[in-house]
C-alpha cells in the first residue's frame, strides 16, 4: 500500500466535500469526480504511476450549481453522475458522445473551458428539497436513488421519471447520510438528531428506529439507557453510512459508547437479520467516524499453511463464504477492515491538516481516494493481490425493485401492517449472525413500523364527491350517510403497537437466539380496516354542523376537533412553504383534496 497526497488545487484550494470513482464497464479508466465549496464538480483521470502511486490528470470542469456542492455519486453503470449541493438541487450529468467539448456557459471562466478534455451536460434536474442536499445513494440497477437534506427529509426518487417516490420526513434534524440496500429492500438514514432510521422500500414506512441501548446488567439493578450516536456538536457535516455489497450488513459511523465516564467513538455493524440492534462495533479511540465505504470486489477467505502442509482457513468472524473489505474514515484517519477479523488490517493517519469528508474505492479496488476540507485529496494505492485474491464468481443477489407509483389503494390495512420486512430476508443474505462485541448492550428502541393511519389509502369511490354531495350528507333527513365511506382506518388517538421486546445479547448465547419482533397477540391492538368494522356507527341525536371524516367509536364529539399532538407537530421541524407544491409533505401525509374541500366548505357558519 502506498499513499500520496497530490499537490493539486482541486477546487481552487477551497474545501473538498465529496468524491466518487466511476465504476465503468471496461475497468481500465479510473474516472474520479470531486465536489467542492467553489460550486463546481470536476472530473479527473487517475492512473497508477511507475512507482505504484496515483497519477492524476484533469478532464473537465462542470459548472452549473450556484452554491457549494456537498456530494457526487456515479450511477452503478457509470453512465450518469449525480451531484447535490447547498442550492437544494440534484443534477444528473452525462458525458456527451461527441468528443468536441460543448460551448462553455457564460458564467464559466474561459481558462476552465479551454482546459476541458471532456464534455458533460445536465440531462435532468431533481427538485424537491428546500435546503442543502448532503448525501445521495443510487440503487443497484440505477433506476432509483435516495437523497438526504438539511430540510430534515430524505427523498426516494424515480430517476427515469424525474419524480419523487416518497418523502421520508420523520427526522427531527439534518439528514447527513443515506444508503439504499443493494438487495432493494431497505433505505437507511442517519441524522444529527442521533437516530438511525431504516425504512421498507415496499411499504415506504419506517421499519426500525435505532437511537439508544441499555448498559449494565439487570441483576445489578443498574440498567440505564445511553445514546448510540453523537449529537450535532460533531465537527463534520456528514455521517455517510453504507450497506456491504451483498447487503448482509449495515455499517453506521458517528457512534459513541460510554465506557465508565468516558465516551468511545465507534462504528456500528448491524446484521440484516436484526437491524434493530448492532451485532458488533469497531472502536475508534481518537476521533469521531464520519464515513464508511465498501470495496466493490469480493475476496477469497484468507488461509494459512500448517506445519504438515495443509491449508487452513483463518478464523471467520462473520461466517461468510468470502471476504469483503471496507474503509472507515474518522476526522483524521482511515481504518481498513475486512469481514473476517475484528481488528483493522490497515491504518493511515496524519495525512491532512483538516477534517476528512469522504472516501471512495475504484472499481477494481486498486485505489482508495480520500477528500478533506483542507482542499486536498489523497490516494491509497494497492498492488494486485495486496488486499487478497479476488473471488472468481461473485455471489448473485436477489434484488427487490420498489414500485415506481404510489401505493395501490386496494390493499387491506391488515396486510400492509403485518408484512414485516424482517420476515422475508433474501436467500443470499442467510448468513449466521456473529456474536457481538456489545455483549451486555441491547438496543432499546427499535420500534416497528408506526401505525400512523393517514399513510394508508382506502378504496377509491366510484363517483365524484362534490360540494352538493357533502351538503346532502349533512342534512338531518339522511342521518345514515352523515359519515361518508372515505373514513380513516382508526382514530388518531388510538394506541400504537407495543414495542418489540428485546433481550440483551450475551457472549454465551448463540446467534440463533437473536431476538425477533414479537408477533401480534390478542392483547396487542391491531389496525382494523374500516370496511370490515361493523361496530362503527354514526352518533345518534342531532346532526352536528360539521361533517367529521373520522369514525366516532367511543370518543366524545369534542375529541373530533382536537389539535394535533406535539409529536405529530415535530415530525417535520422545518415546515415547507405552502405555496410550493414540490416541497409539500408526501401525499400520504396530507388529507385528500376532497376531505379538505369538505372541511373548508362545511365549517362556514
Amino acid at each position: 500500500m502506498k499513499v500520496v497526497t497530490c499537490e493539486i488545487a482541486w477546487h481552487n484550494k477551497e474545501p473538498v466535500y465529496s468524491l466518487d470513482f466511476q465504476h465503468s464497464c471496461d475497468g481500465r479508466t479510473h474516472r474520479l469526480a470531486t465536489a467542492g465549496v467553489d460550486t463546481t464538480v470536476r472530473l479527473w483521470r487517475v492512473d497508477m504511476g511507475p512507482d505504484g502511486k496515483a497519477v492524476v490528470e484533469f478532464l473537465s470542469n462542470l459548472a452549473r450549481h450556484t452554491k457549494a456542492v456537498n456530494v457526487v455519486r456515479f450511477s452503478p453503470s457509470g453512465e450518469f453522475l449525480a451531484s447535490g449541493g447547498d442550492d437544494a438541487a440534484i443534477l444528473l450529468w452525462k458525458l456527451n458522445d461527441s468528443k468536441e467539448p460543448e460551448q462553455a456557459p457564460v458564467f464559466q471562466e474561459d481558462e476552465d473551458a479551454q482546459l476541458n478534455k471532456e464534455s458533460w451536460s445536465v440531462v435532468k434536474t431533481l427538485r424537491g428539497h428546500i435546503e442543502d442536499v448532503y448525501d445521495i445513494c443510487w440503487t443497484r440497477d440505477g433506476y432509483f436513488m435516495v437523497s438526504g437534506s438539511v430540510d430534515n427529509t430524505a427523498i426516494m426518487w424515480d430517476v427515469n421519471k424525474g419524480q419523487k417516490l416518497c418523502i421520508l420526513n420523520e427526522n427531527k434534524s439534518y439528514v447527513q447520510g443515506v444508503t439504499w440496500d443493494p438487495l432493494g429492500q431497505y433505505v437507511a438514514t442517519l441524522s444529527c438528531d442521533r437516530v438511525m432510521r431504516v425504512y421498507s422500500t415496499h411499504t415506504k414506512k419506517k421499519a426500525f428506529s435505532i437511537s439508544k441501548m441499555s448498559s449494565g446488567s439487570p441483576a445489578d439493578g443498574e440498567v440505564k439507557q445511553q445514546r448510540m450516536f453523537h449529537d450535532d456538536s460533531m465537527r463534520s457535516f456528514f455521517r455517510r453510512l453504507s450497506f456491504t455489497p451483498d447487503g448482509s450488513f449495515l455499517l453506521a459511523p458517528a457512534g459513541c459508547v460510554e465506557v465508565g465516564e468516558n465516551i468511545m467513538n465507534t462504528t456500528y455493524i448491524f446484521s440484516r437479520k436484526s437491524l434493530k440492534r448492532p451485532v458488533a462495533h469497531l472502536p475508534c479511540p481518537t476521533k469521531v467516524t464520519l464515513a464508511v465505504r465498501c470495496c466493490p470486489i469480493y475476496f477469497e477467505l484468507r488461509t494459512k499453511k500448517s506445519e504438515d502442509g495443509s491449508v487452513q482457513t483463518l478464523p471467520n468472524l462473520f461466517q461468510l463464504p468470502y471476504r469483503m473489505v471496507f474503509a472507515v474514515a474518522s476526522e483524521d484517519s482511515i481504518f481498513l477492515y475486512d469481514t473476517q477479523q475484528t481488528l483493522p488490517f490497515g491504518l493511515v493517519s496524519n495525512i491532512h491538516y483538516h477534517t476528512l469528508s469522504d472516501v471512495t474505492w475504484s472499481g477494481d479496488g486498486s485505489f482508495l481516494a480520500v477528500s478533506s476540507t483542507d482542499g486536498y485529496c489523497s490516494f491509497l494505492s494497492f498492488s494486485p493481490g495486496e488486499l487478497g485474491t479476488p473471488l472468481k464468481e461473485p455471489p448473485t443477489l436477489e434484488v427487490f425493485t420498489p414500485n415506481s407509483s404510489v401505493e395501490k389503494k386496494g390493499k387491506k390495512a391488515s396486510a400492509a401492517r403485518t408484512s414485516s420486512p424482517v420476515s422475508q430476508p433474501p436467500s443470499s443474505a442467510s448468513t449466521p449472525t456473529p456474536q457481538a462485541s456489545l455483549s451486555k448492550e441491547a438496543s432499546s428502541v427499535a420500534s416497528p413500523e408506526k401505525k400512523s393511519t393517514p399513510c394508508l389509502k382506502p378504496k377509491p369511490q366510484p363517483r365524484k364527491i362534490t360540494l352538493n354531495t357533502l351538503e346532502a350528507w349533512g342534512k338531518p333527513t339522511t342521518p345514515k350517510s352523515s359519515v361518508p365511506q372515505i373514513i380513516k382506518s382508526e382514530s388518531t388517538s388510538a394506541p400504537l403497537m407495543s414495542q418489540a421486546h428485546l433481550t440483551p445479547l450475551t457472549p454465551n448465547k448463540s446467534s440463533n437466539t437473536l431476538p425477533r419482533i414479537a408477533p401480534l397477540t390478542p392483547t396487542t391492538p391491531k389496525v382494523l380496516n374500516s370496511a370490515s368494522t361493523p361496530g362503527t356507527k354514526t352518533p345518534k341525536g342531532p346532526t352536528p354542523r360539521r361533517v367529521s371524516l373520522t369514525p366516532v367509536a367511543s370518543h366524545s364529539t369534542s375529541s373530533l376537533f382536537s389539535a394535533p399532538s406535539s409529536t405529530e407537530k415535530a415530525k417535520h421541524g422545518r415546515p415547507s412553504p405552502p405555496s410550493d407544491p414540490l416541497c409539500q409533505p408526501p401525499e400520504s401525509k396530507r388529507p385528500k383534496t376532497s376531505d379538505a374541500t369538505a372541511k373548508n366548505s362545511i365549517t362556514q357558519p
